[in-house]
């Protein structure tokens, strides 16, 4: 019932705390400050391993990227196709800037 294969589970021990996750280092070492330790920290080093590249960076550098320049593409696309509609639009208004009739002469 379900069909198909399990998926791969790695095995626990390849997800250790080191260099390539410094914010759980940094964890790691004020918790050592207050002579307390987390068990359970390796299984948050998925989150944080800076080796994967679909990550791409430390969790600071993503959150600032995800929330910040997500969609500033699109927008600046719409923003300047918008401005050019109106501009466009209202190019052939008569705004009276320098445009004196022949009767007034």
């Amino acid at each position: 019932m379900g069909g198909g294969e399990l998926p791969h589970i790695p095995d626990w021990r390849t997800y250790t705390v080191g260099e390539h996750t410094p914010e759980l280092l940094k964890t790691q070492r004020m918790l050592k400050s207050l002579g307390l330790k987390d068990p359970w920290l390796r299984n948050e080093v998925w989150r944080y391993d800076q080796r994967n590249p679909a990550l791409g960076g430390t969790m600071k550098q993503r959150i600032i990227g995800s929330l910040g320049f997500r969609g500033l593409k699109y927008g600046l696309v719409i923003a300047v196709v918008t401005a050019g509609v109106h501009r466009f639009l209202n190019s052939h208004d008569d705004h009276g800037h320098g445009h004196e009739s022949k009767e007034t002469h």
